[in-house]
């Protein structure tokens, strides 16, 4: 007797599927396999033999069995985000990145670096500026910041090398007859340094007043130092005063005095971190050079430059008669 052939196509297709269900239900072909199952899988297929040898990126190691076992592989770690640098092609202004140093150090530190990397090297600088006067750094990370500093900025053109576009500062010191012939020219240096050390942000000019009266030649000359604007009736900074003990080291006192103004006068009359506290091993000009910002110098200027507080108008008192003005 024959079959018709739809029949036997259907019969051949239900064998053909009761078998493979038969063999397969019990297995999970969906949940990827243990590493304990792999390995015996891999020592099965090692007794038949041909198997080829593990890749360098599964090491072995032992289980709990004594079996081997592949090494997982460890997951990359993220990537950072790229900065978002906006335009480099544009000329950045002194107080750069000064927005950015509201989320920290850290940031300002990511943000440099990914500037140099970019070789936009003049903006990098600003942004190790503000991890210094900005950034709110502990001690540590601002001297890491002062060293890219150091490291930038004598490879790039000064800030402004135009005088007529530098603030006016006047450095005033007041001695005795005795010390006023060595500290005179010495001023003058300090006041050109001064102008160095801001990148030409700033220019200062020295003045001297001697006092008619000489002390004790037994006692050692006094020295006050204070900034002012150049006006008569500009602001000026505190004074301090320091004793002159030993002549040949008045350039290192004057230039101490000089850090501690400015650091007093960023701390007292500015939002800016004032510099690290200079020790006595470190050199003055290389802190005032470095640790004060650009920046800073330009703040401190200008604050110095402000036209006196002109007294408020005087409020007539309710019920007091109002003059009459004289037409």
């Amino acid at each position: 007797m024959r079959l018709p052939l739809p029949i036997v196509f259907l019969l051949s297709i239900g064998v053909v599927s009761a078998t493979w269900w038969s063999g397969t239900k019990d297995h999970d072909f969906l949940t990827a396999p243990g590493v304990e199952k792999l390995a015996m899988a891999r020592q099965r297929a090692a007794k038949i033999g041909g198997m080829a040898p593990l890749p360098k990126e599964f090491p072995l190691l032992t289980n709990s069995q004594g079996s081997t076992v592949p090494e997982p592989i460890a997951p990359e770690p993220p990537k950072e985000p790229e900065f978002n640098l906006g335009s480099l092609e544009t000329v950045p202004g002194l107080e750069a990145y000064a927005v950015d140093s509201q989320q920290g150090a850290d940031h300002l530190i990511r943000l440099a670096t990914a500037l140099e990397t970019k070789g936009s090297f003049q903006r990098a600088l600003l942004a190790w500026e503000r991890i210094v006067d900005l950034g709110k750094a502990d001690a540590g990370t601002q001297l890491k910041a002062i060293e890219s500093i150091k490291r930038l900025r004598p490879t790039l053109p000064s800030w402004n090398i135009d005088p007529e576009g530098a603030i006016p500062l006047i450095l005033h010191a007041g001695t005795g007859p005795a010390a006023a012939p060595a500290l005179k020219p010495l001023l003058g240096e300090v006041a050109n340094l001064i102008g160095e050390a801001s990148d030409g942000v700033v220019v200062v000019t020295a003045e001297i007043a001697v006092g008619k009266k000489a002390v004790e030649a037994s006692g050692p000359a006094p020295v006050a130092v204070w900034f002012s604007g150049p006006a008569k009736d500009s602001p000026s900074s505190e004074v301090l005063s320091f004793t002159l003990s030993e002549p040949a080291g008045l350039r290192d006192q004057v230039l101490r005095t000089v850090y501690k103004l400015v650091s007093a006068q960023l701390n007292a009359r500015t939002a800016y971190s004032a510099p690290l506290i200079l020790q006595s091993t470190e050199d003055p000009l290389d802190a005032l050079t470095h640790r004060v910002t650009r920046l800073c110098w330009r703040e401190m200027a200008a604050a110095l430059n402000l036209p006196p507080r002109q007294p408020a108008p005087a409020v007539p008192v309710e019920g007091e008669p109002r003059r009459r003005r004289n037409r």
